[in-house]
């Protein structure tokens, strides 16, 4: 498709049209509109006429939407939900949030606010966690020391920088099999 107008001709005020037509004559519509980071689009809705117009609004990035300055129950709430969902204790959570100490971590959970670079990885581990939690993959207990993807295990992808999400999410889905090839399990036979 190319790009034939742009303007805020036939747009609702305060926004920006912008006309895409494609070689057979099709074409689409966007009305665009930025709003605190998250940009809305509206595209044309053909089974009422060209004039009228249908909301589809963007997932909003979760970096974009954090609060960056967000401390104290938040942050404790954060490191809750790591240590939860990976089943690790203070040391361990002290360590995947980029080698601080162990009061380090205490002095966050009481409020102190860390610094950007610290609550930024805090965010994404806690993405990573709410993902695995998501996926019901359960506590990794033993398993999270045991070697998963190329002699990595979950704990070494969880401490690297940068972290790597769709790793964690791929250990996790393997330990899940692995426990579930684990399982004996006796199987009826239909034929009797």
């Amino acid at each position: 498709m190319e790009l034939t107008r742009s303007g805020s001709a036939g747009a609702p005020k305060g926004f920006m049209a912008v006309i895409f037509r494609g070689a057979e004559g099709e074409g689409a519509g966007v009305v665009t509109q930025a709003s605190g980071g998250i940009l809305m689009r509206f595209f044309s809705d053909t089974s009422g006429g060209g004039d009228r117009m249908r909301v589809l609004p963007s997932l909003p990035q979760p970096e974009q939407t954090r609060d960056h300055a967000r401390t104290g129950a938040g942050v404790a709430a954060d490191l809750d939900l790591i240590a939860r969902a990976f089943g690790l204790n203070v040391a361990q959570i002290a360590e995947v949030c980029g080698g601080v100490t162990r009061p380090t971590v205490y002095a966050w959970r009481d409020g102190s606010a860390p610094r950007p670079a610290k609550l930024t990885r805090i965010h994404k581990l806690r993405r990573a966690a709410l993902d695995w939690e998501r996926s019901g993959f359960g506590v990794p207990g033993t398993a999270m020391t045991a070697p998963i993807i190329h002699e990595k295990s979950l704990f070494d992808l969880l401490r690297a920088d940068p972290l790597d999400l769709a790793a964690i999410q791929f250990a996790g889905g393997r330990l899940a099999m692995e426990r579930e090839l684990a399982t004996k399990r006796t199987f009826a036979d239909p034929f009797r």
